[in-house]
């Protein structure tokens, strides 16, 4: 929950256009921007914040595509199909959420801040059946003062990445073995393409299926259907594993990951530690975005602030269902002798 300032704050329902400011409108205030205080000439249109609000959910669909299995060939190629339990959020029951909070500033020609945001988003899982999840999103965005609260909206995620009308199709095409740290892991080499009348999408991962995050590589390219014009390139890779990383109140195993999206418009450099205890998997990211000459026009940081897993023994079910998340993990903790 966002807490009001001590002048109060105003909650307003995004989409609502006579509610929400648009850039270029508003009255001349000023907004705390990490460093200082910084001078706001404008309110940052909300849509322009869920459009930011978007490429974290892109990181979160990547995320929940990082867990592969390799099953039997068929003609010759080995397919791929993903268990539940290798998904990030899959693998966890129905109910269970967590919930994030993101800080942004954008910068104007001259590096200064021109506007911060604080966005927070609760994904929780609706459902799950054989092929992928279904996911609802809320979000609360906090500028200049005032809250936007959008409306609640499911995301079909599917297990191969893809979705119900394009299937990934991942296919193992070779064998390679990714450095971690002076030490070679085995790894699968897989591909995919997926093409439509607009573009082709080709993803090439490297897989090991015994190492979490089990993705250690992962190169997307989108290009035109010829795949003569690349129009944006996306490159993970896992930079480190097994490292201790703490999630809320305890020290758990993670995985840090780099991430740099380059396209037309500028590029986007995200450093991003996952942990698949959590549902979703998401704990913590940093990110920053360059226009097309390299200067830095945006940055953020994201951090999760809770989560909560669902219980399915049969006595919580009889109960109605008990939800065992970080809250309770911290009075539990602070409770023992």
């Amino acid at each position: 929950m966002i807490r009001q300032s001590a002048g109060g704050s105003h909650d307003r329902r995004m989409g609502d256009s006579g509610n929400c400011p648009a850039a270029g409108t508003g009255t001349r205030e000023s907004i705390s921007a990490g460093r200082g205080t910084a001078r706001n000439d404008w309110y940052p249109n909300p849509v322009v914040v869920l459009k930011q609000l978007g490429r974290d959910l892109w990181s979160i669909r990547f995320v929940l595509t990082v867990s592969l299995a390799l099953t039997g060939a068929t003609a010759g190629a080995q397919t791929v199909v993903i268990p539940r339990e290798h998904h990030a959020w899959g693998r966890f029951p129905p109910g269970s959420w967590s919930k994030v909070r993101k800080w942004m500033e954008e910068l104007d020609e001259k590096g200064n801040v021109k506007s911060a945001s604080t966005t927070e988003t609760k994904t929780t899982l609706i459902g799950v059946d054989e092929g992928g999840c279904t996911l609802q999103m809320e979000v609360t965005v906090e500028v200049a003062g005032k809250r936007f609260v959008a409306q609640p909206r499911q995301v079909r995620v599917e297990f191969d990445g893809g979705n119900a009308s394009q299937r990934a199709g991942l296919h193992k095409v070779g064998e390679k073995a990714w450095d971690l740290g002076g030490k070679p892991v085995p790894c699968a080499a897989l591909e995919s393409v997926v093409t439509n009348d607009e573009t082709r999408v080709t993803s090439k991962l490297e897989y090991c299926d015994s190492m979490p995050p089990f993705v250690l590589r992962r190169e997307t390219v989108t290009a035109t259907p010829d795949g003569k014009q690349v129009l944006e390139q996306t490159v993970m890779e896992v930079i480190a594993v097994e490292m201790p990383q703490k999630v809320l109140t305890e020290l758990k195993t993670g995985a840090h990951m780099r991430t740099v999206q380059r396209q037309k418009s500028g590029s986007t450099f995200t450093l991003e530690v996952v942990c698949f205890d959590v549902p979703g998997g998401v704990v913590s990211h940093t990110s920053k975005d360059l226009n097309p000459a390299g200067k830095l026009v945006r940055r953020s940081t994201l951090e999760l602030i809770d989560y909560g897993v669902a219980d399915t023994s049969d006595a919580t079910r009889r109960s109605g269902g008990v939800f065992y998340h970080g809250r309770m993990r911290r009075q539990l903790l602070q409770s023992r002798p």
